[in-house]
């Protein structure tokens, strides 16, 4: 099955098993090769675990390497996730996956968007409306 999938679809699938996620591993690994859920299962299951750091892509230069690492380091994900998907033509979802294990690999915290406390609030005070107007 190996034969079909390309070395970044293959580190992408270990990207996946390495941060927890080995039901999305196995799906993306039946969507690239068109094989069976269970070849694909069992393929992932199969993989080994790889060197526990990320490699660079080939094509990468190092002034692009610094673009991407300085764009973490300011705290912009999304900047570091577009430049190395510019850079290296790889799909977005490849690029994600690999900035964050980036990014986990050098111990930056990924910081959480406000919108799920803003939405909390919100639904906490939609929930109470019906006391203050009773009050």
């Amino acid at each position: 099955m190996s034969d079909k999938l390309t070395e970044e679809q293959i580190e992408t699938i270990r990207l996946e098993l390495q941060a927890g996620r080995k039901l999305n591993a196995v799906k993306l690994c039946k969507q690239w090769t068109g094989g069976s859920l269970v070849a694909a299962k069992n393929y992932v299951e199969s993989l080994p675990a790889g060197p526990e750091t990320v490699s660079w892509h080939k094509d990468l230069n190092g002034k692009q390497i610094d673009e991407i690492l300085d764009a973490i380091q300011e705290g912009s994900k999304l900047k570091a996730v577009k430049l190395y998907k510019e850079s290296t033509g790889v799909r977005l979802k490849e690029s994600k996956v690999f900035i964050e294990r980036l990014m986990h690999e050098l111990g930056i915290e990924q910081r959480k968007g406000c919108a799920a406390t803003i939405l909390l609030f919100v639904i906490a005070g939609i929930a109470t409306l019906p006391l203050l107007l009773n009050s």
